[in-house]
C-alpha cells in the first residue's frame, strides 16, 4: 500500500531542519523502541474488525451489517430478533481497543509538536479510548441512556483528534497529514448521512471504521519502518570493485 510506505519513510526520523536534505536520517534517541511498540498496539486494531466478524457469525438469527448496529453485536439478553452468543468477546474487544487507542497515542506523541498541540491530542485519544471501553461494560440492552452517554464522547472527540492531527502533521509528514484528513473526511460525511436516517448499520461503521483504520494503517507503516530503513543500509553498501589493487 503506497500510504503505508510512504509514512514508513517517515517513522523512526525527527522533523526534518532547515537546510536538511529530507533523506538525511535524523534520529531520535530512546524513541525506536517506544515507536515499535505503538506501531504494534495500533496493528492489534486489525483484531477488532476480525471479532466484530467473528461476533456477527456467530448471531442466532441473521445479523446485518446494513441494519444492526455495532453495538447490537455487545447485548447480553436474547430476543426472537437479536441473541449474541459471542457478546463477552466483543465487549471484551470494545475494551481492549480503548486499552489500545490509548496506549499507542501515549507512545506515539512525540510525532506531534511537543506542548498544548501534543498533549491536546492525547487528551482526545484518552477520551476516546475510555469511552470505547465504557461501550464494553455498559451494553445497550442494559440501559440505552447509559450505553448513549458511554458511546457519545468516542463519537465526537474522533472527528476533532482526526482533523487536529492533519492539520498539524501537514508540515513535516505530508501524507500522514492527507491519510488523516482522508479518515476524517470518511467519519463525518458518516455522521451527516447517520443523522439524515440512512441504513444505521452501515453508517455508523462509517463513523467508527475510519479511526481504526488509521491507526492500524499507520502502526503498520511503524512496524514496516526499521524493515525498510535495513534494506535501505543493505542496498547502500556496495561491494568492492572487481579486480581493485592489493
Amino acid at each position: 500500500m503506497r500510504i503505508t510506505e510512504h509514512v514508513a519513510d517517515r517513522i523512526g526520523y525527527a522533523p526534518i531542519a532547515p537546510g536538511l536534505h529530507p533523506a538525511t536520517p535524523a534520529p531520535v534517541p530512546g524513541t525506536g523502541f517506544r515507536h515499535l511498540a505503538a506501531g504494534v498496539a495500533w496493528v492489534l486494531v486489525f483484531g477488532y474488525l476480525l471479532a466484530e466478524l467473528v461476533t456477527a457469525t456467530a448471531w442466532e438469527s441473521a445479523y446485518s451489517f446494513r441494519h444492526h448496529t455495532v453495538s447490537d453485536l455487545g447485548i447480553t439478553t436474547c430476543t426472537p430478533h437479536a441473541c449474541s452468543p459471542l457478546h463477552l468477546l466483543m465487549n471484551a474487544t470494545f475494551v481492549a481497543l480503548g486499552l489500545v487507542t490509548i496506549a499507542g497515542a501515549v507512545v506515539f506523541r512525540n510525532y506531534i509538536p511537543h506542548g498544548p498541540r501534543q498533549w491536546s491530542v492525547v487528551a482526545l485519544a484518552v477520551v476516546i479510548g475510555l469511552s470505547t471501553a465504557a461501550t464494553g461494560f455498559f451494553p445497550s440492552d442494559d440501559g440505552i441512556v447509559l450505553h448513549v452517554l458511554a458511546v457519545l464522547p468516542a463519537f465526537v472527540s474522533r472527528h476533532i483528534v482526526l482533523i487536529l492531527l492533519a492539520i498539524w502533521l501537514w508540515k513535516h509528514r505530508r501524507l500522514a497529514a492527507l491519510w488523516s484528513a482522508f479518515c476524517a473526511s470518511a467519519g463525518i460525511v458518516g455522521a451527516v448521512l447517520m443523522m439524515i436516517g440512512l441504513q444505521v448499520g452501515m453508517t455508523e461503521r462509517l463513523v467508527l471504521y475510519p479511526l481504526p483504520t488509521w491507526m492500524a494503517v499507520t502502526g503498520a507503516a511503524i512496524v514496516l519502518a526499521p524493515l525498510r530503513n535495513a534494506v535501505r543500509a543493505m542496498r547502500s553498501v556496495r561491494p568492492p570493485a572487481s579486480g581493485a589493487a592489493r
